[in-house]
């Protein structure tokens, strides 16, 4: 194997771990159904991060980084689920 090609799968496996890093921050806050101690400022700085870079990669690469779209569309969609259980369990914490 080429260093190329390894270069590839680190930054594959790379990419999914960074995609998947929310993951564990859902399935805990859906047990608990409560998001205390979760930064509503953290999301927004994560998923303003997420979408500006990946626009960045996109307008300066095109579509030739596909890989890296991966992450940046599971830690997008991770973190609109975050924002919702946010809005969701402050109502219920409220009442």
């Amino acid at each position: 194997m080429d260093n190329t090609t390894i270069a590839y799968i680190i930054g594959t496996i790379g990419n999914l771990l960074f995609g998947f890093k929310s993951l564990p921050q859902v399935i805990q806050c859906a047990k608990k159904k409560s998001t205390s101690g979760l930064s509503p400022f953290m999301l927004v700085c994560d998923l303003g991060g997420n979408i500006a870079c990946a626009y960045f990669i996109f307008a300066t690469t095109g579509i030739t980084l596909f890989p890296q779209y991966i992450n940046y569309v599971f830690a997008t969609l991770f973190l609109i689920i975050l924002f919702i259980m946010m809005l969701t369990y402050d109502k219920q914490d409220s009442k």
